[in-house]
């Protein structure tokens, strides 16, 4: 053949192609307009329920799983959910596929699959057949068995999040495999013989075929395969049985280009209202995203929101995090913390991150007044296999955690974990940050992370700009008790253990190319079966950690252990903590003087006095001294009365009325048999102050 006569065909060929493209991006095309090429054309217009329509082959596909239409490059496009998503092609009517063939899209991507998704594909256990799609980290590739072998070709580019990109893959028979993304080649891989079809498997848009393990996992045996799919939305995917060529790419990226952005609400971890609000613990349900707000069973109140009055922060239960309680900053940065957490080397960690239903998880409020909140959290350490940690067959209980979070009007937080084990005590604490989706480590706390503290006053802080810090080599300062968190907000989180804890920082899982700190995201919010996937991107929430804060454990009545510590912010310098570590750790005696109640002592794991009536002149009054020193300072203090008697009440501060709301707040917790008073006290001081309660309206 005269070769200039085989390049005039080829240029009219491709402008035919041109055109049509063009053509069919103004007009939805009757299936006898479709080019002889154009082996399958989904277009994603809204169409019957559960069914989609290739305007090539003239047919409809079941459409499975949540999924939602929204605007598209071109009419309508589908929004995939991540999970459930798919588009399936039954195997005798898919199109057959020749010695060379094309494959083009439009996506849009919300976040990264968890390991390769298809776009598009028709393969059977890396034997036969083809995929085409999306791998973890934003790269494109082809996949295919040809008489050669398997062959794979991926990107060297990665396809950008929350943008409307177009990528094709291209084969030729005994030639090569050509990647674009956006009209750009960006992989070429030779390939050797025919393509093996798979012809006896379905073709598949957007899910895969089966169980698939997700990528880069910390531990391969505490990470099991599980169900995903596309998470953002598809358009205009095309099937041709030719190779296209690089100019008739770029014209068909040309010809549907479009300048708005894709329908992708913003994913931002929820907190309730932003700003000061009425202190207090919430019900709530709170609302992530559309396609994972769907996946949960659950009624109106599954979730807790902790507010106080007078600060932005917030203390967040959240099914996300499988209600493991997240400090909220006034910039919308959360800490959290890790749960009671046991491991071997069999299943991996046993921990509340592993139960992504929150089927062992459960949270509830205790009390909510106005001088005090307190939040019970209850869950079942589990294993990526279901597995719980320490189980007793004999009885058939495992290890059981109740965790006590009493809150005050001054937004401090006390945490009590008390453990049910027949085995030692488990690790129930390390300060973890928690990034919003489009974050990394970097972008929410500086490298000079964390700041230590005594009793004293003094203060170091620990910088992860180098090699990662070792307390273990030389603490500074020495005998530290408080940690604050250097987020990039305001105010900093901080925590304050009793003396004799055991700090470390969290040194290993660490990829210094990647982040300076250790960084995951298979937790919060994920869906999926593993106890640690490193982090690939900033597509997803995610999170790290900092360091141990090793509190001293207990031991309880029974099979039990408990530990507590104190969770607060501050913008102040970290060594005027000491003050307020000392009003918990060595806090002042309460001296009763008269009155009906006999103290039962200072309770470190509520922050609070414990008085009990019964005492001499029993009745509704009480008056007393707290002996406030520079040793033990007053930072604050919260009496509970119990067997309480009266709805209302008058308090003196040193002999002055106080007023409530101001320099007092008092509440009635309603028991079975006996009511608590509980009042709280706005009051610093390093010298005694006298408490006087008295029903209101007494006599003086």
């Amino acid at each position: 053949m005269n070769p200039n006569l085989k390049t005039d065909q080829n240029m009219l060929r491709g402008l035919a192609a041109a055109i049509c493209v063009l053509f069919m991006a103004a007009v939805a095309i009757p299936a006898a307009a479709v080019p002889d090429d154009l082996l399958a054309w989904w277009g994603f217009e809204a169409g019957e329920k559960g069914l989609i329509r290739d305007a090539a082959a003239g047919r409809d596909d079941a459409l499975s799983g949540n999924s939602t239409f929204v605007a598209g490059v071109r009419g309508k496009a589908l929004r995939f959910d991540g999970f459930t998503t798919a588009v399936t092609r039954l195997a005798a009517a898919s199109p057959a596929l020749g010695e060379a063939f094309t494959i083009e899209a439009w996506v849009a991507v919300a976040a990264y699959p968890w390991n390769w998704c298809p776009i598009a594909a028709q393969e059977r256990e890396d034997k036969a057949g083809f995929f085409f799609g999306l791998g973890p980290a934003g790269e494109v590739g082809l996949k295919l068995m040809t008489d050669g072998g398997w062959t794979e070709c991926i990107s060297t580019d990665t396809v950008p999040l929350r943008t409307w990109t177009h990528v094709a893959a291209s084969f030729r028979e005994s030639g090569d495999i050509r990647l674009y993304i956006d009209g750009r080649e960006e992989g070429r891989t030779s390939v050797r013989g025919a393509l093996i079809p798979a012809a006896d498997a379905d073709l598949l848009i957007g899910r895969n075929r089966d169980k698939v393990m997700p990528s880069h996992p910390v531990r391969v045996f505490g990470t099991l395969p599980a169900w995903f799919s596309f998470d953002g939305i598809m358009d205009e995917i095309m099937i041709h049985g030719r190779e296209l060529e690089a100019v008739e790419i770029a014209r068909s990226v040309a010809a549907f280009r479009t300048d708005a952005e894709p329908e992708i609400p913003a994913r931002v971890m929820p907190s309730g209202p932003p700003g000061p609000g009425r202190f207090g613990a919430f019900y709530t349900k709170l609302e992530y995203y559309k396609e994972w707000d769907a996946l949960w069973r659950v009624s109106d109140h599954p979730d807790i929101v902790v507010q106080f009055d007078g600060s932005p922060i917030r203390v967040v239960f959240w099914r996300g995090t499988r209600y493991s309680p997240a400090w909220v900053m006034e910039n919308g940065q959360w800490m959290a913390d890790q749960s009671a957490e046991n491991f071997d080397r069999i299943e991996g960690c046993y921990e509340h991150m592993l139960d992504p239903q929150c089927r062992y998880s459960h949270i509830r409020i205790i009390e909510n007044t106005a001088a005090r909140v307190v939040v019970h959290w209850r869950y079942i350490p589990v294993s990526v296999l279901g597995n719980f940690s320490v189980f007793d067959e004999r009885t058939g209980w495992a290890d059981t955690i109740d965790e006590y979070y009493y809150f005050y009007p001054d937004g401090l937080g006390v945490r009590k974990v008390v453990q049910h084990t027949t085995d030692k005590a488990l690790t129930p604490s390390e300060v973890i940050i928690l990034c919003q989706p489009g974050t990394r480590p970097e972008d929410n706390i500086h490298l000079d992370a964390l700041t230590l503290a005594n009793l004293r006053g003094e203060s170091h802080t620990y910088s992860w700009a180098g090699e990662t810090p070792d307390f273990g080599k030389e603490m500074k300062p020495e005998n530290p008790v408080i940690q604050v968190v250097n987020l990039k907000s305001q105010s900093k989180p901080f925590m304050i253990y009793e003396p004799g804890c055991r700090m470390r920082v969290f040194a290993h899982e660490m990829r210094k190319d990647v982040s300076r700190f250790p960084w995951w995201n298979h937790w919060p919010e994920a869906q999926i079966p593993s106890d640690g996937r490193y982090c690939q991107a900033p597509d997803r929430p995610s999170h790290f950690s900092l360091a141990w804060g090793g509190p001293p454990q207990h031991k309880g009545p029974g099979l039990t252990w408990w530990s507590n510590w104190l969770y607060g912010t501050t913008d102040r310098p970290a060594g005027e903590l000491a003050v307020l570590a000392k009003s918990w750790a060595q806090a002042p005696e309460l001296k009763v003087e008269a009155g009906g109640f006999i103290s039962r002592g200072y309770d470190r794991s509520q922050r609070a006095y414990l008085l009990e009536g019964g005492g001499p002149g029993a009745g509704p009054a009480f008056k007393g001294e707290l002996a406030a020193s520079g040793d033990s300072p007053l930072v604050n203090a919260c009496l509970v009365f119990k067997d309480w008697r009266e709805d209302t009440i008058a308090v003196r501060i040193d002999g002055r009325p106080a007023v409530e709301g101001r320099d007092f707040r008092f509440g009635i917790v309603r028991g079975l048999t006996a009511d608590m008073g509980i009042l709280w006290i706005s009051r610093e001081s390093m010298s005694p102050v006298r408490i006087e309660v008295e029903p209101a309206g007494s006599p003086r």
